[in-house]
């Protein structure tokens, strides 16, 4: 427990005349305890870390936002049953048992989540006033309060898709990546950080990503060439073909990722020691 002493200026208005007094109030604060945000369990025994590269992130994961490295996203934790998460998944695994194509299932399931996360600039005012109130609560950001809110970029996208296209049937892995993006008519080039999603579909690995459309449907290995994306790259029927050199740079070695262990596993690993 903790005190403090705080000095108030008080200012009294009598016959129109403005009169400042200085007065000394001591006023206690009471400190408590404020939990600490971190892509962490209590009991790390249960969980396997994951240190960035291509992931399958589980239900009940922990994954490590940007907060705590200068960004302003906190931790998330995945709860795939909450609402309204636990809808949209139900959705796109309707769409997976349509009889439609491959990527007509992936398509589908993309534009959801464009309509699902309707404000994708990250400076939004529903999307930041949504991170600092867990930001000053030093809490992790359920998944599923991104839906609610409709509001996510690239990190936000990238885990929801991952989620909804596993609901749909279709296997994919997690990834963040250093990119770099350049425009030489309008004069422009960024590297950044960006997270996407990687699908396997008859030998190839493509990347899949619903917030930027500039990666969408292009071959991984196309985008992690020297060149990068050109005029003649082959494209997915998803892809929506658009100038400006970009590439991929690396695959980040982050964030932290926890997934749970299975508890069919661990209670199994009891009888075999």
């Amino acid at each position: 427990m903790s005190f403090k002493w705080n000095l108030k200026i008080f200012s009294v208005n009598f016959f129109d005349t403005r009169l400042t007094f200085l007065l000394l109030a001591m006023l206690i604060t009471v400190g408590g305890y404020q939990p600490s945000a971190i892509a962490e369990p209590q009991n790390t025994q249960n969980y396997v870390v994951l240190n960035g590269g291509l992931t399958d992130i589980h239900d009940g994961a922990y994954v490590e936002g940007s907060a705590r490295h200068g960004g302003i996203q906190p931790d998330y934790h995945i709860d795939l049953q909450a609402e309204p998460l636990k809808s949209l998944l139900a959705e796109s695994a309707e769409i997976g048992k349509l009889p439609v194509g491959y990527w007509d299932k992936v398509g589908m399931v993309v534009d959801l989540l464009r309509s699902t996360l309707v404000y994708h600039d990250y400076y939004n005012p529903y999307y930041r006033r949504l991170l600092k109130q867990y930001r000053d609560s030093q809490r992790d950001i359920p998944l599923n309060e991104y839906v609610a809110c409709g509001a996510g970029v690239c990190r936000e996208h990238a885990l929801l898709l991952h989620f909804a296209l596993k609901s749909a049937g279709i296997p994919n892995k997690h990834a963040y990546a250093s990119i770099y993006r350049a425009s030489r008519s309008e004069g422009w080039s960024v590297n950044e950080d960006h997270a996407f999603l990687v699908v396997r579909h008859q030998g190839v690995d493509w990347v899949v990503d619903s917030y930027y459309r500039g990666f969408n449907g292009f071959r991984l290995q196309d985008l992690m060439s020297r060149h990068g994306i050109t005029k003649s790259s082959v494209t997915a029927p998803i892809a929506d073909p658009m100038p400006g050199i970009r590439r991929i740079v690396a695959i980040n070695s982050f964030p932290k990722i926890y997934n749970p262990r299975s508890t069919v596993r661990s209670c199994r690993a009891l009888f075999l020691n």
